[in-house]
């Protein structure tokens, strides 16, 4: 059984595939960091039973193209980025996926975020080390005799201690707009900070947010509730564009909007309308409806934001976690049983008749 893979993978993954019969070629996107373009893809598919991937376009000719494949494994959150789903389930080839690969790297980068706006982290680090605006300064308080206290930086009104005090997050409210892998992950680390958790996820089920310490609430309730607004979810077409105008008008003064997931689900006129207005207190975002964020975006005048280049899932260890899942399930399939991450898993109990992985 040929497995091509163009997937960041992890070694020792690759050895267990290996180990069970299969024989394994690398390249592509995962061996030269440059996505292979459709042409390339339909030659390293020609011969090939299972194709594992990650960022290179599976579309539906490359699919028509390959004559042999069986199984296909994109290695992303949302297949259907990469993966022309619809085709492949016509072709009955199983689309297997890595739902919550990043996770906890999303999450731990949310927390980040959170801190980073409600304490002004970046700021203060940026005046630091690339101006001199709190350094080369006379404070009135560090003179005469009080000029040799080092446990103080300044009292003064225009020091950092006052002009930089920030908001803690225990006893805050944590509203979640989304509650699956990751906005879970989120809830597990607010909760530990002594946050409080609410979330509007119409898919999930109430009793289950409940036993993680979930409050279910609706979209309004969440904006008018929360010190702290995360965007969790995934785009679909009944979430694109959910937190509109009217949520951000909704939401306190003191309140911060966080945002890790995707800008399709967001209105970035309203969210920057809010920000200039002072409407709401900031905003940390790793996700923009253009991406690299433009030269000219309003959002780099801002004062009361933090901006990142969508790093959020990019982690090390996320390489681990989608290879460890991928494998798990190209074995279960291996076996003569259903995995658990399948995308179109309609086309199953015909591919196990056809002889599966045989």
């Amino acid at each position: 059984m040929k497995v091509f893979i163009s997937a960041r993978i992890d070694a020792h993954q690759v050895l267990r595939l290996e180990d069970s019969g299969f024989v394994i070629k690398l390249g592509g996107f995962g061996q030269t960091g440059v996505k292979m373009d459709e042409e390339g893809l339909i030659q390293e598919l020609s011969e090939t039973d299972i194709a594992i991937f990650e960022f290179e376009n599976m579309t539906e000719r490359a699919l028509q193209s390959a004559s042999t494949l069986k199984v296909i494994a994109c290695l992303r959150n949302e297949p259907g980025a990469s993966t022309d789903i619809a085709a492949a389930t016509k072709l009955n080839i199983p689309v297997l996926f890595t739902p919550g690969r990043n996770a906890i790297a999303v999450a731990e980068y949310t927390l980040g975020l959170m801190l980073s706006i409600a304490r002004s982290i970046p700021t203060t680090h940026h005046l630091l080390r690339y101006t001199d605006q709190l350094t080369a300064v006379n404070y009135s308080d560090k003179s005469g005799e009080r000029g040799g206290v080092t446990s103080e930086w300044s009292l003064d009104p225009d020091a950092p201690f006052q002009r930089f005090q920030g908001s803690e997050l225990m006893g805050k409210t944590v509203g979640l707009v989304g509650a699956g892998f990751i906005g879970q992950e989120i809830a597990k680390r607010v909760l530990a900070l002594g946050m409080k958790v609410i979330a509007f996820d119409p898919y999930a089920s109430v009793e289950m947010l409940r036993v993680s310490g979930i409050e279910s609430v609706e979209l309004d309730q969440l904006a008018a509730q929360s010190h702290f607004v995360v965007m969790a979810a995934k785009v679909t077409p009944e979430s694109k564009g959910i937190f509109s105008k009217k949520c951000f008008d909704q939401m306190k003064q003191s309140a911060f909007f966080i945002n890790t997931a995707r800008a399709a689900l967001v209105d970035y006129e309203a969210l920057t309308d809010a920000l200039e207005r002072g409407a709401i207190a900031g905003a940390a975002l790793d996700v923009y409806p253009v991406e690299p964020l433009p030269n000219d975006s309003k959002l780099r005048q801002l004062q009361n934001v933090v901006l990142s280049p969508h790093l959020a899932g990019a982690t090390r260890e996320v390489v681990l976690h989608h290879s460890t899942m991928v494998v798990d399930d190209l074995l279960t399939l291996k076996s003569g049983q259903a995995p658990s991450r399948i995308i179109n898993p309609e086309v199953i109990e015909n591919f196990m008749k056809n002889g599966g992985l045989t």
